[in-house]
């Protein structure tokens, strides 16, 4: 969970469940198999398929970068679950919620794993009956809050099951980030010298 993450104006939902990133899963489903006794044990060829997938998601300061601190995001419209017997993602719509790291001169970035786009790979899957957001939360040097929410539906429509999303024209303005809003000066004097005291053990 996440208390400061309020939802975001470019979702489908307004009150998606918010989930932490997925493990990594693979898997192989094998309708039937004929085990004949025999001395020699059988070898049975098995492919993985991934059921996880993982988006790089960038997040491009491009004004007041030496005011960021850290930062976490938020990718919305994502599966909740996927069978594991064809790699189906499930029509339930959820957030995924993340930390992400600072790139230096740049900004943000996470690496993000999710189960692809709901309702994948579907013959009757049309676009743009979803819409996928994007969110960071900035805290800035100065212990100061900044949220952002982007629309990135044609990026993920056109990468259902992981890639790259990027967002550029953040900006952080000289007036937030220069701000304090701290009624406490670091500056104050007349604490007084230290005094050791020994205490009974």
């Amino acid at each position: 969970t996440r208390s400061t993450y309020m939802g975001n104006e470019f979702s489908s939902e307004e009150n998606e469940n918010t989930v932490a990133p997925p493990d990594m899963l693979y898997a192989r489903y094998l309708p039937a198999y004929n085990i004949e006794k025999k001395y020699d044990p059988d070898t049975l060829p098995v492919t993985l398929m991934p059921l996880v997938y993982t988006y790089l998601v960038r997040y491009e300061i491009t004004y007041g970068i030496q005011y960021f601190g850290i930062a976490r995001g938020a990718l919305s419209g994502m599966a909740g679950s996927v069978y594991l017997y064809n790699g189906h993602a499930s029509e339930q719509v959820v957030t995924v919620i993340y930390d992400c790291e600072p790139v230096e001169d740049y900004g943000a970035q996470a690496f993000v794993r999710s189960f692809g786009i709901p309702n994948y790979p579907n013959d009757a899957y049309t676009r743009g009956e979803q819409r996928y957001a994007l969110n960071i939360e900035i805290r800035l040097r100065n212990g100061r809050m900044v949220n952002y929410d982007f629309d990135v539906t044609d990026q993920v429509e056109r990468q259902p099951h992981g890639g790259v999303i990027e967002v550029t024209g953040i900006e952080i303005p000289d007036s937030i980030g220069q701000n304090t809003g701290s009624g406490f000066d670091i500056e104050v004097e007349g604490w007084g010298e230290y005094v050791d005291v020994d205490l009974p053990l």
